[in-house]
């Protein structure tokens, strides 16, 4: 994973979270805190991400409403995706339990996290 690439992942990660700690990302990314630092210093100058200090609460924030582009699906696509997801337990949709394990993965990560 390249530097440009592994920014937009931090991006990506801080605005589904909305807040994560250097080491978190530093291990999920393969890579050093420091690396991760970096990163952080770079793109708070054009990201509204801040960090803060502290053992409890401290890490990368990203600012109260932000999202990158369109991350998030509509209530409507969500909703069908969650009919499709229930459907395959009541029904006999063929979908290996792989599948239906990514259909829940995709779910949770383009619905928008209630604040």
């Amino acid at each position: 994973m390249g530097t440009a690439e592994r920014r937009h992942q931090i991006m990506k990660i801080l605005c589904r979270r909305r807040y994560e700690t250097t080491h978190n990302l530093a291990s999920e990314l393969g890579v050093s805190p420091r690396t991760i630092q970096r990163d952080i210093e770079i793109l708070s100058r054009t990201e509204p991400i801040f960090t803060q200090s502290g053992k409890y609460g401290g890490g990368v924030y990203v600012i109260e409403g932000y999202s990158m582009d369109r991350m998030y699906m509509t209530d409507a696509e969500l909703d069908v995706l969650h009919k499709v997801y229930a459907a395959a337990d009541e029904t006999a949709l063929l979908l290996t339990s792989d599948e239906k394990k990514l259909l829940g993965f995709l779910i949770s990560q383009y619905t928008k996290p209630k604040i």
